[in-house]
């Protein structure tokens, strides 16, 4: 059964403050879990450069298939997420002259568009193309800092800017289709069951006992609703190389679950839970 694994890093000390709301991290969990990954788990680092060179540290020594890194990636002072990557990967940290012409055409656009002052290569701005030696380098088509892609043993790890239209793009554009790419060849589906109760207490048991029996499928609850009207939700979720031995362990795993919560099993499509890869 497909088991790859990715760790996400944000780095950033706006977020740990709380004047700023995740919304990379989100983004990326979301879209990734749709072509069969596994979040490993989510970690908010501060903008210090021994705190986020440990963060990166431990995550290669987890071996996932994938490492992202969002933030730090800019011309200020406190921006070490290469520097960081280099250091915990062991190294060396140079110009790359593909990240540097990209830094140099995003200033280039951005001062024909009045966005800057002056487009000269400042000492800041070429600080942008040092990347640890091997990375493979992408051009920022709406910031400044190029992101940054490295094969570390078997895992490959993403620098991201912070910027949410910046990541996202280049998520999009750079990071999708590598994932897909090594992505596995199964086929997820999901089943929504609703139980209208107030204590996930009571079906407790009901549900452990279901795990048991059906160990390929995995039950995921959520309450909804205020208090007097509350519902709770409940997804069972599986993969399977074959859409048919897919539908079929689900149908199972859904009906001995309704018949457990005395839940009558209503008319529905077949394929409207099923997500390809």
């Amino acid at each position: 059964m497909f088991d790859k694994s990715v760790i996400v890093l944000v780095v950033s000390r706006e977020i740990l403050e709380g004047s700023v709301v995740d919304r990379n991290a989100a983004f990326i969990a979301n879209r990734i879990d749709d072509i069969g990954y596994r979040v490993r788990t989510i970690q908010v680092v501060d903008r210090v450069e021994a705190e986020v060179t440990a963060a990166i540290k431990w995550a290669l020594e987890q071996k996932p298939t994938f490492v992202l890194l969002t933030g730090g990636m800019g011309p200020n002072w406190d921006d070490s997420s290469r520097a960081c990557l280099a250091r915990a990967a062991g190294l060396p940290l140079a110009e790359d002259a593909k990240a540097l012409e990209h830094v140099r055409s995003s200033y280039r656009r951005l001062h024909a568009k009045g966005a800057v002052d002056d487009e000269t290569m400042t000492d800041e701005r070429r600080g942008m193309a040092m990347v640890p030696t091997g990375a493979i380098c992408h051009e920022n088509l709406v910031g400044t800092a190029p992101a940054v892609q490295l094969r570390v043993g078997s895992t490959t790890v993403f620098l991201l800017p912070g910027v949410p239209a910046e990541m996202q793009r280049f998520f999009t554009l750079h990071v999708m289709p590598v994932m897909s790419a090594e992505g596995p060849s199964t086929v997820r589906g999901e089943r929504q069951v609703d139980y209208h109760g107030h204590d996930e207490s009571v079906i407790s048991k009901a549900l452990a006992e279901l795990t048991r029996k059906h160990p390929l499928v995995s039950i995921r609850t959520r309450v909804q609703g205020v208090e007097g009207a509350r519902t709770i939700r409940l997804n069972l979720v599986a993969e399977q190389e074959d859409p048919v031995q897919l539908a079929d362990l689900l149908d199972k795993a859904e009906q001995d679950l309704r018949d457990r919560l005395g839940i009558e099993l209503r008319s529905r499509p077949t394929d409207a839970s099923m997500l390809g890869d």
